[in-house]
């Protein structure tokens, strides 16, 4: 599973304006990143996906948070929370 989970990552990172991506369990454990995101950022994500899924807990949620240089995309499904970096378009 794990060179699969590897080659995924490798193959969103390769996508136009993509920085970074994480892989995290349901704990908040980093699974494995490529690009510029810090595996430190992945128990917070994870947290921040429990608890947008309270405010609409009848599907999955995406998160998105947004700056001036960078928009950062997170979901969880079956347990598992992916972050994609990207460079904010504009």
């Amino acid at each position: 599973m794990e060179k699969n989970l590897h080659k995924v990552l490798d193959d969103v990172l390769n996508k136009p304006g993509v920085t970074g991506v994480l892989c995290a369990d349901g704990n908040g454990l980093c699974l494995a990143s490529r690009g510029v995101v810090d595996c430190s950022a992945s128990g917070s994500l994870v947290h921040l996906m429990q608890l947008s899924s309270k405010l609409e807990p009848s599907k999955v949620p995406i998160l998105r948070l947004q700056s001036d240089t960078k928009d950062i995309l997170v979901q969880s499904e079956g347990g598992l929370t992916l972050a994609v970096v990207r460079n904010a378009r504009k």
